[in-house]
């Protein structure tokens, strides 16, 4: 018997997700002890597992970074606060390096994930928009590292334009996703097994 293995009695409803998700843990530890990993992981992130490529993983982490970068960049412009300053040199930075990866994925996804006429386009501009990101923020990087931004100027306008590019590129992949389906596996939800929170 695996010293792994364990088993609960008493659940009054039969669904506890914290126990099942605690056993996809177990099972995922016991097989990289055993040198096995292989089908482990799928069970204890099932929807990582199930994307199609990495790019919706990727792409939170640039919208983040670079978001924060332009709001403390800002904030720290107008309190004269270097330290915030600094801090949002980091943020940029960090937000570049995702950018790279992102662009990247996303590259492979285009390529990959079968879509209609009535997307491409929008594909199109999406990528587009994600390029001018990348460019951007490895301009305002290079500008950066070369010498210290003070007061403010077109480096603080090029920070904001970067910003309403991202919201535009976010908006295109969600329209993407949530409008068309593009990278989603449909589920059809029968009338008897629908569930509605109130």
């Amino acid at each position: 018997m695996n010293p792994l293995s364990f088993y609960i009695h008493g659940n009054a409803d039969g669904h506890n997700e914290i126990l099942e998700m605690l056993t996809s843990f177990l099972a995922l530890f016991e097989g990289l002890t055993n040198g096995n990993s292989s089908g482990s992981f799928p069970g204890l992130l099932t929807g990582i597992a199930s994307l199609a490529n990495i790019h919706p993983l990727l792409v939170h982490f640039p919208i983040a970074f670079l978001s924060l970068f332009v709001a403390v960049d800002l904030i720290g412009t107008a309190a004269k606060k270097t330290e915030w300053r600094n801090f949002a040199s980091g943020l940029l930075y960090l937000g570049t390096v995702f950018a790279g990866f992102t662009v990247w994925a996303g590259f492979i996804a285009a390529d990959t994930v079968p879509h209609g006429h009535n997307v491409h386009d929008i594909m199109e501009r999406h990528e587009q928009l994600g390029i001018s990101i990348l460019a951007l923020s490895m301009a305002l990087t290079a500008w950066r590292l070369r010498r210290p931004v003070d007061g403010w100027g077109i480096y603080n306008a090029l920070t904001i334009i970067l910003l309403g590019v991202i919201i535009f590129g976010a908006d295109l992949g969600g329209l993407m996703v949530y409008k068309y389906g593009v990278a989603v596996e449909a589920v059809t939800v029968s009338p008897e097994d629908s569930h509605h929170h109130d």
